[in-house]
């Protein structure tokens, strides 16, 4: 069976736990802000009640979507690493089934009922790749006219649509045959896409961002199944702008909100998002997030937006109300996929009770920071004989992700290493050294390490004074 290191904080509010109008008592249901790490292999859950981060689940490198089961059983998560649909029971935050695909994964969406998870495949030809969630096997591949970025379920469950970037296309799947039923082609890449309904609840449009365009496409669904209109996007000075690691896509994400009054879209450029009202499109405003915002959800009753900041390693709270940035969360790497889930009340607080007692307890907050800098960090750039630099490899796509190697005599500045030290934290389990992946990877096998390391053996013993060091700051050790 898959195994995942489970972290889980406790957070206590004065005001005690408010549920946005969901049911109280034995069948009360809580939203989570589940939050992905493109760049890492751990996701965030944050408590929308007090924006803070009540759970974690660790395990899953370069993870891509997220979906949740409608009952808050479970969380199913896109692993690009392993090309598998990874189930995590909600309970344990662990991973229980692992089911390959047809490819490499992107994103992935749910039915109503939660009966099929429906897997973006990105992998040439091209499909979307559907999951039964009973018997947690591939069931079915749908071809598509293009490598899969992005799939969605319609608000109601009738049609499954996925977005392709190498074929500029989307398809509209039917949800029951499980066939395709039409394709419509752009002159550019499809990215995220959002719904708007009818009053029964029946998809009217559909609001598609497109590689190299700042801004939507209006795509007519159920009468003409055409582009309707192009909306660009607020520019600001060229000076204030990011035009560096697009991919692309100056604009990425975006969301009806549940209430259906407001559309909101990420500008990656801007690192703004911006609010237009439904059904007119009239521009509403916009607010200035974290750096490359690049996927949002909302809070059930649609007073918050919740931003993913690939760039700045956060998580933004935007007030639909006030149009201002209510604070950033900092989470893992790369934040991309965000979504709410609804879990049940006592599921959440298990989290807590079930972590009550494990070594993870003693506490991030135990990691002193001006420790790591002055004992710690200068190890990753120490120069050892016949073997490389920690940095050399750890600056590049690694879960163990380090800042860019500084001059050749030089250290890291203050931003830079405090980015390396809370990429450090996510390696170790306060107060366990040898439970720790950054001590264990790089200590031989002979000496209690793990067998695999791409790096190398850094460590031959446990008595080695790097090695002792870092085990002193798992320890909680402080200058």
């Amino acid at each position: 069976m898959p195994t995942t290191t489970c972290r889980l904080i406790v957070n206590f509010s004065l005001f005690g736990v408010f549920i946005f109008g969901l049911a109280t008592g034995v069948d009360a249901q809580k939203p989570i802000i589940v939050q992905t790490n493109a760049a890492g292999d751990n996701v965030h859950l944050i408590d929308p009640t007090s924006n803070t981060i009540v759970g974690e689940i660790s395990g899953i490198e370069v993870n891509h979507g997220a979906a949740a089961a409608p009952d808050g059983s479970r969380f199913y998560i896109t692993n690009e690493v392993d090309h598998t649909l990874d189930a995590v029971d909600a309970r344990t935050l662990r991973v229980t089934h692992k089911v390959p695909l047809s490819g490499r994964p992107n994103n992935v969406a749910i039915r109503n009922d939660g009966q099929r998870v429906y897997v973006a495949i990105v992998s040439s030809p091209g499909a979307v790749d559907v999951i039964d969630t009973n018997s947690m096997e591939l069931v079915k591949s749908i071809l598509t006219a293009g490598g899969v970025h992005n799939t969605f379920i319609s608000p109601d469950s009738k049609h499954v649509i996925a977005g392709s970037i190498s074929g500029r296309n989307l398809t509209v799947i039917d949800a029951d045959s499980e066939v395709a039923l039409w394709t419509l082609f752009f002159d550019a890449g499809v990215r995220p896409m959002s719904f708007e309904t009818h009053p029964d609840g029946s998809t009217r449009r559909i609001f598609v961002q497109l590689s190299n365009f700042h801004g939507f496409a209006v795509v007519n669904f159920d009468e003409r199944r055409e582009e309707q209109a192009r909306v660009e996007l607020p520019t600001i000075p060229e000076e204030e702008r990011h035009a560096e690691f697009l991919q692309g896509s100056p604009s990425h994400g975006q969301g009806v909100a549940p209430d259906g009054r407001t559309l909101w879209l990420c500008s990656k450029v801007n690192s703004y998002v911006y609010a237009y009202s439904l059904p007119d499109l009239e521009y509403l405003g916009g607010v200035h997030v974290g750096s490359h915002p690049d996927w949002l959800t909302f809070s059930p009753d649609s007073k918050y937006v919740y931003v993913a900041n690939a760039g700045s390693n956060s998580t933004s709270v935007v007030s639909v109300e006030t149009l201002e940035e209510v604070t950033q969360i900092p989470v893992g790497q790369v934040p991309k996929r965000v979504i709410t889930a609804v879990i049940p009340a006592a599921t959440v607080a298990a989290w807590s009770t079930a972590d009550a007692g494990s070594s993870a307890s003693v506490g991030r907050e135990a990691l002193d920071y001006e420790f790591y800098r002055d004992q710690v960090e200068p190890i990753f750039i120490n120069k050892r004989g016949g073997l490389a630099r920690c940095v050399v490899c750890h600056a590049t796509r690694t879960r163990f992700r380090l800042q860019a190697p500084p001059p050749e005599g030089a250290t890291w500045n203050a931003e830079q290493s405090r980015r390396n030290f809370e990429t450090a934290r996510r390696m170790v389990v306060p107060g366990d050294p040898l439970g720790s992946r950054l001590l264990q990877l790089p200590l031989a096998e002979a000496a209690g390490g793990n067998s695999f390391h791409p790096g190398g053996k850094h460590w031959t013993s446990q008595t080695d004074p790097e090695w002792q060091t870092i085990a002193s700051w798992i320890r909680g050790s402080r200058n």
